[in-house]
Order: structure tokens, then sequence, then C-alpha cells
């Protein structure tokens, strides 16, 4: 389907929650994660049963193994759990900013691949390769990594952001080092999955952390290891950042990264005309999965016209666990029919 506005093409998405998938499937969270067969049976479980409710309209995700975001921290020691119905979470493991130092140090040249969790990603999702032979599901598929300051926060926990205040040029130190493991990940990630190491196009990043971080620190926190991640990662110019919860005063700030393209996604700070105002760059935007749940057809109309006509090329909502238990899919499929009168093909 194409949607065109003003001339424009505009791109409709929803996006599948991972929590959704073993709930149709009937499994939990943590067989899902740890069981390669029944991972691969709720894809196809969840792939059938979205199918047969959404049609043409029908919402997808390529398989693979269930989204583990703190792959490079596990890889480096970082402590997990595994609940029996939840996804894995870390733990912060330095209790202060001198053995945060001395981890990251203690983690260059790590074999990332060497930890048993990761070993685990690439046995399931060599399996699900198996299974669903016609998609090309990367060997790490699932095993990511976050940014730098997010990173340091579930290292250290929120005592980081005392750190910033307190040991000021030991906590700049800790964030170069660890940018530099997270860099070295993506690296090794890269080839493992048959990548080139460095895009000529561009890269990305998520580093929803750094929201917390006031703006004013923003010069000497964020942006400098933000730019130097993108350099580092790609010779291209296109620069896009996930970052969710920041305010309007944060927005300036963008540029110090070159950031060519934002994601604001869960920013209930920031309103459509804010954005609008303060950048220069395309963003796309966000309808709260726990928000369209609520609304009248009307409602998920009027949103979705308003987006349109503000020039938002990209124009997002999400399914997940909640909306399917609920029985509230219908609100999903009436955000995709809310673009009907665009659709030209």
């Amino acid at each position: 389907m194409k949607y065109v506005y003003a001339g424009r093409e505009i791109y409709p998405v929803v996006e599948i929650y991972h929590d959704l998938i073993p709930y149709i499937a009937g499994i939990t969270e943590k067989q899902f994660y740890m069981d390669a067969e029944k991972c691969a049976d709720a894809w196809q479980a969840s792939e059938d049963a979205l199918q047969a409710y959404f049609g043409a309209y029908c919402p997808t995700r390529v398989p693979g193994a269930a989204p583990l975001s703190y792959g490079h921290l596990v890889s480096i020691g970082a402590p997990y759990t595994l609940l029996e119905d939840s996804e894995p979470n870390i733990k912060p493991f330095a209790k202060d900013i001198d053995e945060a130092l001395y981890i990251i140090k203690q983690a260059r040249g790590t074999d990332f691949g060497a930890h048993e969790m990761c070993r685990h990603y690439i046995e399931v999702n060599r399996y699900l390769q198996k299974r669903f032979p016609s998609r090309n599901i990367p060997p790490l598929s699932g095993y990511g990594f976050e940014g730098v300051v997010t990173s340091a926060v579930l290292m250290r926990g929120q005592d980081v952001f005392v750190d910033m205040y307190e040991e000021p040029e030991k906590t700049r130190e800790f964030f170069g080092l660890l940018n530099e493991s997270i860099i070295d990940f993506c690296f090794w990630s890269s080839r493992m999955n048959g990548q080139e190491p460095v895009s000529s196009f561009g890269s990305y990043l998520c580093d929803d952390f750094a929201a917390l971080i006031p703006p004013k620190l923003w010069e000497e926190f964020v942006t400098p290891f933000w730019d130097r991640y993108y350099s580092a990662r790609s010779t291209g110019s296109y620069r896009f950042l996930h970052c969710e919860g920041l305010s309007k005063a944060h927005l300036s700030h963008l540029r110090f990264a070159k950031i060519t393209r934002f994601q604001p996604s869960v920013s209930e700070k920031l309103t459509l005309d804010d954005v609008s105002e303060m950048l220069d760059i395309p963003f796309d935007w966000l309808l709260y999965a726990w928000k369209v749940t609520n609304m009248s057809d009307d409602e998920i109309r009027e949103w979705v016209d308003t987006t349109v006509k503000a020039g938002i090329f990209k124009i997002r909502t999400q399914i997940g666990k909640y909306a399917w238990m609920t029985g509230k899919q219908g609100r999903i499929l009436a955000f995709m029919k809310a673009f009907e009168k665009y659709r030209i093909e």
C-alpha cells in the first residue's frame, strides 16, 4: 500500500511489541527467550494470528531471538535476572565511579561472543533460520546494545547522576571508555552479522536515559560521546537518534551531535508543535500504545489527520500483549484504516 499527502509519501507503521509473540502462543516470556523451539513456534503462531485478524493491514516483524538490548553489558559481565514471565533485566554492578572505571578498563579486548548468553543467541538464531529459511535472520539478531548514558546508568544505577557533579572528570573518563567499548561491540557485531563494521551511509543510536541529564550538561556528558560514536560507526552523514523522554529544552542540543533524524517515541513532555518548532530535521511521531487502545475511531482519525498535515512522513503506533489480552486489536486496525483517504495504490 502506498500513501501520499501533498505530493509526499507517508508511511503508517504498526510496530509489534515482542511480548505479544509469546502471549499469542501461550508460552511464558522466559520460554520465548530461552527455548529455541518454543520461540520458533511462537513466531509462527503469532504470524498466523496477526494475519488472520488484520489481513492486508497485517503488521510484520522479522523472526529472531527475543530482544535483549543489554547484550553488550552482559558480555562484559553485567549480572542479569530472568523471571518466569518477564524479559531479562540487568542489575547495576559498579558500586562507585572507581569500580566502574576499573570494570570498563578490564573489559578492553573482551571477546563478546564468549559469554554463554551470546552463544545462546547465536544458537537460537541458527535454529530460527532453519525454521524460517526464506527470512534473513542475522546470527546476533536480538543481542543488542544501548548508548553510553543508558549503559552507564545500567552499570552504576542512579548514582551516576551524582557522579557527574561530585566526580565530573572521572565520569567523563568512564563515559569515554564505555563509549569505546560500545563501539568495539558494534564493530564485532557487524562483522558477526556479515555487515561492514563502518557504514558508508550512516548509523543509529538508542540512548533514552540521556533525557535524565539536564540540557545544560549535555555538551559535557552527552553530545561529545554521541558524536564520537557516530563518527566511528559511519563515514556517512545519516545519524538516527532514538531518545525518549526529552523536553523542549533538550532539542536544540541535538545539533551538537549532528543528528539528522530524530525519533522522540514516548516523550510526553514534547508536543508535535514543540518538535516542529525546534528542529529542522525529519522526525517521526508515535501514537502511544496505551492511548490508542482507549480512543474512538473518530479520535484516531483526528490524530492521524493532524499528524499527516504537520508534514510527518513516518507515523507510528504499537501493538503488544495488553491490546491483545483486552480485545483492543480493533483500535490498531482503526489506526491503519484512518490512512485510507491518503492511499493511492
